[in-house]
């Protein structure tokens, strides 16, 4: 008899919570696309065979998702996305910006010189297009998730991880109002300027006016 030598338990946890981090965004994914569309139903037994996976990573993804209010989970029957409400969209806009003015402080002073040039192109890009609403969107968020891992906080990383699928929903479709887009713009090359002197306190500031929210 070939003794086979089985993997540590700790590594078999490991590898599962992987998979579920894993499947979290490409279920999260479709959603934010739209593929998956409100009111649409996911079967985790159908989902795992599509996914050559077994059940119980794809629920414990659905779980993670039904935590951050992107899908309803019915048990043994099947979970349905949910719907946006404007009040949704409107909290997750001020949640963002907030959220968003912490990882820009703290990621501020520890940036390498090619981050900061990153970071720049990534400023301009929200500024680019400020009547683009999904444009616009997407360039903040990218902002976001690219600053949060190099914050240099652990906690602030791994709340940003968390709800990113969900704020890029709601907000997707929130328009930057047409008065509001000199502003939008001026704070975006404050942002960038701010960024240059690495003077946290400013860019802080900065990325409200970014979002509005002071």
């Amino acid at each position: 008899m070939v003794d086979v030598e089985r993997p540590p338990r700790a590594d078999i946890g490991a590898r599962k919570q992987l998979l579920a981090e894993g499947l979290f965004h490409l279920i999260g994914e479709r959603i934010v696309s739209g593929e998956l569309a409100p009111g649409a139903r996911i079967r985790d037994s159908e989902l795992a065979v599509e996914l050559s996976v077994s059940r119980t990573p794809v629920r414990e993804a659905l779980q993670r998702l039904e935590r951050i209010g992107m899908v309803t989970m019915y048990p043994s029957r099947y979970t349905e996305v949910s719907s946006v409400t404007p009040d949704q969209v409107e909290t997750a806009h001020v949640f963002a910006g907030l959220q968003a003015s912490i990882v820009v402080r703290l990621a501020c002073p520890r940036l390498t010189a090619a981050e900061l040039e990153a970071v720049c192109r990534l400023i301009r890009a929200v500024s680019a297009d400020i009547s683009d609403t999904a444009a616009t969107a997407s360039a903040r968020r990218a902002l976001i998730e690219y600053l949060a891992p190099r914050s240099g906080n652990a906690l602030q990383v791994a709340l940003i991880d968390d709800v990113s699928l969900a704020l890029a929903r709601a907000l997707k479709t929130h328009d930057v109002p047409a008065d509001r887009h000199p502003h939008v713009e001026s704070a975006c090359a404050d942002l960038e300027d701010a960024f240059l002197r690495r003077d946290a306190d400013a860019a802080e500031q900065a990325c409200r006016r970014m979002y509005w929210i002071i």
